[in-house]
C-alpha cells in the first residue's frame, strides 16, 4: 500500500538526451509535488543533503545550515542502510522524458570510486517531463528496478523503481532534483528569486522561518528541514566497535552471551561544530560504559559514536541492557533515543 506524506512546489532537471515531451497542466503558482519515495519519513527515511543555494565555494541551504556539499543540485532521501529499500514514486503525473537501468550499485569511497561514474553521477534513474519547462529527475536508482519507459505517462504515485546506490552515492538513497527552464529550483524556496533572496537573508540576518508563497506545502514540512539540523537516526547493539561503513552496509553482529565486547552505537547525520554525543550502556548488575564526548571539530554529514566494554568473564549476566544516546548542542540535549537488548 503506498503511503502519501502531502505536496510540495519544485521543480528538477537531468537529461539522458530525450526529446523534452508535453506534460500536464500545472497550478497557478507552479508544480505541485509529492515526496519522491514511499516510506514514513523520520521513521524508515531521512533527508541527509539539501539543495545548496550558495553558488561560492561554501554551502548553505534553505534553513541556513551546512546540510548538503558543495554545488548540490538536489534533495537526498535515504533509507537506513544497503540492506533496506523503497520504492521511488512519481512526484507528479507527467511524461517520462529518459531512463538508465544499466550501472551497478556500489557504494563510493574513494576518488578512484567516483572517476568510476564520471559523467554518470546520477546512476540509474529516471526523469519526468511535466510541461512549461518544469522536470524532475530521480537518481541512484536499484540496478534492474527501473519500471518505466521513456515516453510513457505516469500518474503522481506511479512507481519508478527502488531506492538503490548506483552512479556517485556514498550511501542509498533517492536524489531528486527540479528545474524550471533548465534552472535548478529548491523545493523548500519554490523558485530561483526566493533562493537568491534566501542566501542573502542566511548570509546576513541568520536563520528565520521560511515565508515563500511558492515553497514546499506540507504539513511536515518542519519534520523535513528537522533532519538538516541534525539528528540521530538509529542506535542499536554491536559485538565490537563500529565504523561508519559497517552500520551503512548492515554488517553489523548483534552480541550474544558469549561475545567478545558489548557495544551500544548511536549514529547520526548533520550534526554541527561543537556537538556532543553523549553514551550510556547500562546492563542488569549496573553501568556498563559512559562517554560525554568530545565536540565535534566540524560539520559532519554522517557520525557513527560508541561505547562498550570487553567480557571479562565467562558470559553477559542475562537480563536487559539499556543503551541511551544524547545528541547535546550548547549544553542542552536536543534529542535523546534509547534502545533496550534482552540477554
Amino acid at each position: 500500500m503506498m503511503r502519501r506524506i502531502g505536496t510540495f512546489w519544485l521543480a528538477v532537471g537531468f537529461t539522458f538526451g530525450f526529446a523534452l515531451l508535453s506534460g500536464t497542466p500545472l497550478s497557478a503558482k507552479g508544480l505541485e509535488l509529492s515526496l519522491p519515495i514511499d516510506c514514513i519519513l523520520g521513521k524508515d527515511c531521512f533527508v541527509q543533503n539539501y539543495v545548496d543555494i550558495d553558488p561560492a565555494s561554501t554551502v548553505l541551504t534553505a534553513s541556513c545550515d551546512r546540510a548538503g556539499y558543495d554545488g548540490h543540485k538536489g534533495t537526498d532521501f535515504r533509507v537506513l542502510n544497503t540492506s533496506e529499500s523503497a520504492d521511488v514514486i512519481a512526484a507528479a503525473p507527467g511524461v517520462v522524458k529518459g531512463v538508465r537501468d544499466e550501472m551497478p550499485d556500489r557504494l563510493v569511497r574513494s576518488q578512484e570510486d567516483r572517476k568510476q561514474v564520471g559523467g554518470r553521477e546520477c546512476g540509474n534513474g529516471v526523469v519526468i517531463s511535466h510541461g512549461n519547462g518544469w522536470e524532475t529527475q530521480y537518481c541512484h536508482l536499484q540496478l534492474g528496478s527501473v519500471s518505466v519507459e521513456a515516453g510513457e505517462r505516469v500518474e503522481r504515485g506511479a512507481r519508478l523503481g527502488r531506492v538503490g546506490y548506483s552512479g556517485f552515492a556514498a550511501f542509498p538513497h533517492v536524489h531528486l532534483s527540479v528545474r524550471k527552464n533548465g534552472e535548478m529550483i529548491d523545493p523548500f524556496l519554490g523558485t530561483a528569486e526566493n533562493a537568491r533572496a534566501r542566501l542573502e537573508t542566511c548570509q546576513s540576518n541568520g536563520a528565520g522561518p521560511l515565508q515563500y508563497q511558492d515553497a514546499l506545502r506540507l504539513a511536515d514540512v518542519n519534520c523535513q528541514l528537522a533532519d538538516g539540523t541534525g539528528k540521530i537516526f538509529e542506535t542499536g547493539f554491536a559485538d565490537n566497535p563500529v565504523k561508519s561503513i559497517d552500520v551503512e552496509r548492515a554488517d553489523v553482529k548483534s552480541p550474544t552471551v558469549a561475545s567478545p565486547a558489548l557495544v551500544f552505537f548511536a549514529r547520526l547525520i548533520n550534526i554541527r561544530k561543537g556537538d556532543r554525543i553523549a553514551l550510556r550502556l547500562v546492563g542488569p548488575d549496573g553501568p556498563l560504559a559512559e562517554t560525554d564526548g568530545k565536540p565535534i571539530e566540524g560539520q559532519k554529514a554522517q557520525w557513527v559514536a560508541f561505547a562498550g566494554r570487553k567480557l571479562k568473564q565467562e558470559s553477559w549476566p542475562a537480563g536487559n541492557y539499556v543503551g541511551t544516546a544524547m545528541l547535546i548542542r550548547d549544553g542542552e540535549i536536543i534529542q535523546q533515543e534509547t534502545s533496550v537488548l534482552s540477554l
